[in-house]
C-alpha cells in the first residue's frame, strides 16, 4: 500500500504540478440582517433575516425564556399570548446582555438609556419622562428602571435646571449585587423560580424618596414581579432576620398574611 500511495503521488505531481487551488482568504459569512426602526406611535419595529444555524439558536433561547409562568397559589395563570411571551423573553435576554461586565462602554454597570425627568414626577410617579430624546415613558416606569441601573437619569427642578445627572453611587455596586445573589438566591417573590441572573435589584424604599442603596433596602425581583411591585398592590418589607417578606393585596388574601419564597432554600 505504501508503494501504491507513493506512485499515486508521483503521478499526481505530473498531472497537477500547481497543486490544490488556494482557499479563499476569509470564509463567506452567513447572511444575517436586523432592522430596527421607530414608528410614529412610539413603538419600535424589529425585523430580520437569519441563517438556519442562528435562527435555530435564537428560537431555542426565546423558547427557554418564553415558557408560561406556572399557576401561583392564588390560581392566577399566565394569560399572555405566545408572541407576547416571546417579546418578554427578548427583554430578558437583552437584560442579560446588558448586565455582562465585559460589555463595551458600560464599565460593568447596567446602564441602558438616558432618561430626563422632573424631580416631582420622579418622586410621585405621576407624569412623563423623556427617553433618550426620541420618545417618552411614564414616571412610574422611570422609577422602576432606576432601581437597578437600567438608566442614567437626569433630574430637573421646576425651572428645568439639572439637579443630578446619574450619580452612580446610588446604584447597586457589583459587590452588593453578589451579596444579594447569595442572600436571595433568585427572585424573592413567593413561588418564583427565577435565578439571580434573571433578576433586578429593587429598592424597597425608593432612592428618590430618600431610600439608601444598602442590602437592608434591596431585594432581587424578576422583571415580571418587579413590575408587579411597582404597579400593583403587593408590598415588600425586610423582616427582623434580614430576609424579604411580601404582603399580598387584600382582594387576594383578606388577612394579608406575609409570605416568603422558600423554593430557593429547599
Amino acid at each position: 500500500p505504501r508503494q501504491v500511495t507513493k506512485a499515486a503521488e508521483d503521478i499526481l505531481g505530473w498531472l497537477d504540478p500547481d497543486g490544490n487551488e488556494p482557499k479563499e482568504p476569509e470564509p463567506k459569512q452567513p447572511r444575517r440582517e436586523i432592522t430596527l426602526e421607530r414608528r410614529r406611535d412610539g413603538f419600535w419595529k424589529l425585523t430580520g433575516l437569519l441563517d438556519d444555524e442562528l435562527g435555530a439558536r435564537t428560537a431555542a433561547a426565546l423558547e427557554a425564556y418564553a415558557k408560561p409562568r406556572p399557576v401561583d397559589e392564588f390560581g392566577q395563570a399566565d394569560l399572555r399570548m405566545k408572541c407576547e411571551r416571546q417579546g418578554d423573553a427578548w427583554a430578558e435576554l437583552l437584560d442579560l446582555a446588558i448586565a455582562c461586565p465585559d460589555q463595551p462602554g458600560t464599565s460593568g454597570y447596567r446602564t441602558l438609556v438616558h432618561v430626563t425627568i422632573g424631580l416631582e414626577e420622579l418622586k410621585t410617579g405621576i407624569g412623563k419622562a423623556c427617553l433618550d430624546f426620541v420618545g417618552t415613558m411614564t414616571a412610574r416606569e422611570a422609577r422602576m428602571a432606576a432601581c437597578d441601573c437600567l438608566m442614567l437619569p437626569a433630574v430637573l427642578n421646576a425651572a428645568g435646571e439639572p439637579l443630578d445627572v446619574g450619580r452612580l453611587r446610588r446604584f447597586v455596586t457589583p459587590g452588593q449585587r453578589r451579596a444579594l445573589n447569595i442572600r436571595d438566591r433568585g427572585c424573592a417573590f413567593p413561588g418564583c423560580h427565577r435565578k439571580p441572573k434573571n433578576c433586578h435589584a429593587h429598592h424597597i424604599h425608593h432612592w428618590a424618596d430618600g431610600g439608601p442603596t444598602d442590602l437592608r433596602n434591596l431585594v432581587l425581583l424578576c422583571g415580571f414581579h418587579h413590575h408587579l411591585i411597582h404597579h400593583g398592590d403587593w408590598q415588600v418589607h425586610m423582616a427582623a432576620d434580614g430576609l424579604p417578606e411580601f404582603v399580598p393585596p387584600q382582594y387576594l388574601d383578606p388577612l394579608q398574611r406575609t409570605r416568603r419564597n422558600t423554593l430557593h432554600r429547599a
